[in-house]
């Protein structure tokens, strides 16, 4: 059985509409002169002093109705599972402690999740231990050379203009050692950190790798109550706001990229700045844009299947469960974040063989 669409058409076109207002009063901050020149040569209102571009309404539908898309994912529901290792710290099944990683349990926990027939996807972003003699600044290197070595597909962290050219090298080398052409091994990916903001260092890294053929990706996180506004409603808007944004972006770089949505806005607790993974608003949100996917005829994802418990448990399995169960009934598709304990903050071998047979029974 599928989620039931409870936004109805009307409402969806108002939030599409309030979007569109966004992106032709407010706009978005675009920290670079010539990003902004060719976003202006496509019909968009430039606002040097204020480094803003604003787009009218009209232009953004019809990019919209032309740009091609694969379709809602009506049907039966589906769960996967991914791992994804950050700055995390190691939860020892022998001693329920919490430790550092280093590059045996790295390797170990990259093996482990090798094994396990749900696991879909293996990331790294950023390196959890400091390898001797690394300054920290060349981190993205290093997330690389780790992923690359272990198993794990490096997330593709930047950081730093001054990093594209020896990713790229890096890119290149795995590459030929792989009989691939080097845009199928490059990944490089960064965020609007400030709503409504494509902040400088993005800007350049975009334009430094697509001069030498390469498509970096622009994300986003939103969270309500943050970065986004509290209201639902409000944080609706600008998610939407920032992707259809986005979607611009891309089709300035590729005229043939496709337009589809994906809800990942977090629920924060305004008195401690914490995620709430455990509750349902990021739910409620995965499924509002599983409505608006309805309404654009595009495929929908959300960011699901995390939890805040502390250690494997009844409380990190039913929010878990919970979360990724909602998210495919609405969208069609949910994947949980495997072994992920404390939100994203601890990995846990054992939570992880425990997500994987989650994800083979809800699947």
């Amino acid at each position: 059985m599928r989620l039931a669409p409870w936004t109805g058409r009307a409402e969806a076109g108002r939030i599409h509409r309030e979007a569109l207002r966004v992106l032709a009063e407010t706009g978005v901050r675009v920290e670079h002169a010539k990003l902004r020149a060719r976003f202006a040569a496509g019909g968009a209102h430039e606002d040097v002093p204020a480094q803003t571009v604003r787009f009218p309404a009209t232009a953004v539908e019809t990019a919209i109705a032309a740009a091609p898309r694969t379709p809602f994912a009506e049907g039966a529901a589906a769960v996967g599972a991914h791992v994804l290792v950050a700055d995390c710290r190691y939860l020892d099944p022998a001693t329920d402690a919490e430790v550092p990683f280093d590059e045996t349990t790295l390797a170990r926990y990259a093996a482990l999740a090798r094994s396990l027939p749900r696991v879909d996807a293996i990331e790294l972003l950023g390196v959890p231990f400091a390898p001797a003699g690394m300054p920290p600044a060349v981190a993205p290197l290093a997330e690389r050379l780790f992923g690359w070595k272990w198993g794990l597909t490096p997330s593709g962290s930047v950081h730093d203009a001054v990093l594209c050219e020896p990713i790229m090298e890096m890119t290149r080398v795995r590459a030929a050692a792989q009989g691939l052409p080097a845009a199928e091994v490059f990944r490089a990916t960064g965020y609007l950190i400030s709503p409504l903001r494509l902040a400088t260092p993005e800007c350049e890294q975009l334009l430094r790798f697509e001069r030498r053929g390469f498509r970096m990706h622009i994300g986003h996180l939103p969270l309500q109550g943050s970065t986004a506004p509290a209201t639902f409603a409000g944080a609706a808007v600008l998610a939407l706001a920032e992707q259809i944004f986005l979607f611009l972006l891309r089709r300035l770089l590729d005229p043939g990229a496709r337009f589809g949505l994906g809800a990942a806005v977090s629920p924060v607790d305004m008195a401690s700045g914490a995620c709430l993974f455990g509750r349902p608003e990021q739910q409620r949100m995965n499924a509002l844009f599983a409505d608006l996917s309805r309404f654009y005829g595009c495929a929908a994802w959300g960011h699901t299947g995390l939890t805040d418990a502390a250690r494997p448990s009844t409380e990190a399995g039913a929010q878990k469960a919970a979360g990724v169960l909602l998210t495919a009934l609405a969208c069609g598709h949910g994947s949980i974040s495997a072994g992920l304990l404390k939100t994203d903050t601890l990995c846990s071998p054992v939570q992880l063989v425990l997500d994987d047979d989650l994800a083979a029974g809800l699947g």
